[in-house]
């Protein structure tokens, strides 16, 4: 949240400038040239995006980090994925044929109430912000059958029947627009097709399906078109690209060319072919993942690929670790990975509707960026490569105007440098740290409010008897006016009496947290013209926490069908407070005649043999911290071989 306290000051202003003049004397020497040409224009950016997926998050962790992705990160577009698989809180799609009839839709055999939390929980909050803050939200819709992953292989009966495969895709966007209001814009026949042995989705089946699901689209009275490959690295996209390349009938329903970028260099060498292909038959590209995501692959990527949409794949989840964004088990804190500030600097100034345009060093140290939107210039400088030093950069060919300088170094929290005034020469002399992304963007004329960039409570959490921990923030000021701090006590369980040692600066102790329950902590941070506010909420714990069972599933395989007579139960578990954790598996209920064995139900992997009956076979997975147990239950049905191959009963 931001308040206006006042006009901008002149003073302020010339303050600023006056500090980012100091700033340019230091630069010495002029060893990089980076020359800005406006005048070529390669693609125009429709969006950031990104895949939520953890359905555990709190709605105070959830609220958090979707305001933080869209008004600093700047994400604008979703990249959802069907539920899939078969997990204890997760039903997917259409496990089981809804009927003999492809072009009837038996609505009760559909997943929708697992479609619609993750609807509820990421989609529409999501929408709402982007929308509130004046962007066009997305929707792209991937999905994955991976033989041997926790997904399943598509069944026969979908694989089989392209008519089958249409009213299973068509159902689920009709069911997002009619329940949600929300219309997909592309729409993946299946993630990472091709990959050997993972899928049997070959070009000729993705091709196959994709002109039995367009014209079905259009009768539906749905905006939707296909993202086409989606496959597991570029140049496997760029083969299925090119074995389609003539099919007439084909490309009137792809709306953009997409890849993934798995592997090394050598598997992805032909993102220029993508991008070339693209550019002849009027589709943007996008990139929708990585095993190794960085921001130098966000450099190639909108380079070498020309994408227009970009995902950070992957938004967060409950475990350490990761690029992106990790859930704390406490429930009220969280904290960013390694990609969030370096793509910031990108992110954050480069809007849809941006145009990139040309940008060219005489140096290879420095690679720069650059867009034009609204009459003015984005220019970004990457000096990330190994074994990087700090360069003097002199940039030709920006708008004339105010410039604000900021930058990230190794991945840290971002730093304003101050503003410079760009004269009629459109020259700007900056000086590029080793490690470093630094962005040159238009300031407005008017005062920016502060940007926090951190708060926290440590510890995130605390048990009695312990009742006192520390409260710290950090923001930065584009102007570098003074920012200071205010905390102030906005909820606390009855009988708790809170006091701040010093509620007026960046970091203070807070003492009294004695009673069990939430506490609710703000910071404001102001520069003197804008407030700009956080929460910080605490949660107080009596006694040992029990520990989170995650991802309790089965596979190898998901869905069972006789004569086929194992599958592998699989669970896991979280502790708040690092506890060990054990497990076990039990059986909960069979159908009558069956008796199967579980050869380890000690260990979070338990095979199970002796399957010999049709039906609904239910599990218990328990997880125990020594103080503590949980369990879940996971059904497993197990089908006769007809069942599955012809459709007919729904599960």
């Amino acid at each position: 949240m931001t308040e206006r306290l006042m006009k901008p000051r002149p003073m302020a202003l010339a303050t600023a400038l006056f500090v980012v003049a100091l700033y340019a004397d230091i630069v010495s020497g002029n060893d990089v040239t980076v020359n800005v040409d406006s005048d070529v224009h390669y693609q125009t950016i429709l969006g950031w995006s990104a895949m939520p997926w953890y359905l555990g998050i709190s709605p105070e962790v959830s609220d958090q980090v979707l305001d933080e992705v869209i008004q600093e990160l700047g994400l604008t577009w979703v990249h959802w994925t069907v539920p899939s698989g078969n997990r204890s809180n997760v039903r997917c799609w259409e496990r089981a044929n809804d009927d003999g009839d492809p072009h009837h839709i038996n609505w009760s055999a559909f997943g929708t109430e697992s479609v619609d939390r993750s609807v509820t929980t990421w989609v529409l909050p999501f929408k709402q912000r982007v929308e509130a803050r004046g962007d066009r939200f997305g929707l792209a819709i991937t999905q994955a059958f991976h033989n041997g992953g926790s997904t399943g292989p598509v069944p026969q009966w979908l694989i089989e029947d392209p008519e089958e495969f249409a009213e299973y895709a068509v159902s689920l966007l009709l069911h997002l627009k009619k329940k949600h209001g929300v219309e997909a814009d592309y729409y993946v026949i299946c993630k990472d097709a091709g990959t050997p042995g993972d899928n049997p989705f070959s070009v000729e089946v993705v091709t196959r399906m994709t002109k039995a699901v367009g014209p079905r689209l259009r009768a539906a009275g749905l905006r939707t078109s296909i993202l086409f490959p989606e496959c597991h690295d570029a140049n496997t996209s760029w083969r299925y690209i090119q074995a389609a390349k003539d099919d007439a009938d084909f490309w009137p329903f792809v709306g953009m060319l997409g890849y993934h970028v798995y592997g090394d260099e050598a598997h992805n060498s032909d993102r220029g072919n993508i991008r070339r292909f693209a550019a002849a038959k009027g589709l943007p590209t996008g990139h929708a993942g990585s095993d190794q995501l960085s921001i130098d692959t966000l450099y190639d990527d909108l380079t070498v690929g020309g994408v227009s949409y970009w995902s950070i794949s992957a938004l967060g989840g409950p475990g350490p670790g990761g690029r992106n964004y990790h859930f704390h088990l406490d429930g009220t804190s969280f904290s960013r990975g390694g990609l969030f500030w370096p793509c910031r600097q990108i992110m954050h100034y480069v809007r849809p509707g941006a145009v990139r345009i040309d940008a060219s060093s005489d140096a290879p140290a420095i690679r720069p960026l650059a867009f034009s939107g609204n009459g003015r210039t984005v220019a970004v400088l990457f000096n990330t490569a190994p074994l990087a030093e700090s360069h003097s950069v002199t940039i030709r060919g920006l708008q004339p105007g105010d410039y604000g300088i900021c930058q990230s170094v190794d991945a840290r929290p971002y730093e304003e440098l101050g503003l410079k005034k760009v004269e009629a020469d459109g020259v700007l002399r900056v000086k590029v740290p080793a490690g470093a992304v630094l962005t040159v963007y238009p300031h407005p004329d008017e005062n920016l409010p502060p940007t926090v960039t951190g708060w926290e409570a440590q510890p995130s959490f605390l048990k009695t008897p312990a009742s006192e921990l520390v409260l710290s923030a950090a923001a930065q000021d584009a102007e570098l006016d003074r920012i200071s701090y205010s905390w102030t006590i906005l909820r606390q369980p009855a009988g708790a009496k809170v006091m701040l040692a010093a509620p007026h600066s960046a970091t203070t102790s807070a003492t009294g947290l004695t009673s069990p329950g939430r506490y609710v902590f703000e910071v404001v941070a102001t520069d003197g013209h804008s407030r700009v506010r956080r929460e910080a909420p605490v949660n107080v714990f009596a006694g040992n926490q029990p520990p989170a069972p995650i991802d309790v599933h089965n596979r190898l395989p998901v869905v069972v069908t006789l004569p086929q007579d194992t599958t592998e139960l699989r669970g896991g578990g979280l502790d708040l407070e690092g506890d060990e954790l054990t497990f076990r598996w039990s059986v909960v209920s069979q159908p009558a005649g069956s008796a199967v064995r579980l050869e380890s139900p000690g260990q979070a992997k338990c095979k199970v043999a002796n399957i010999t009956t049709p039906g609904e076979h239910v599990f218990r997975f328990e997880v125990s911290d020594g103080e503590n147990t949980v369990a879940e239950t996971l059904t497993v049905r197990v089908y006769p071989a007809s069942e599955q191959r012809n459709g007919g009963e729904s599960p």
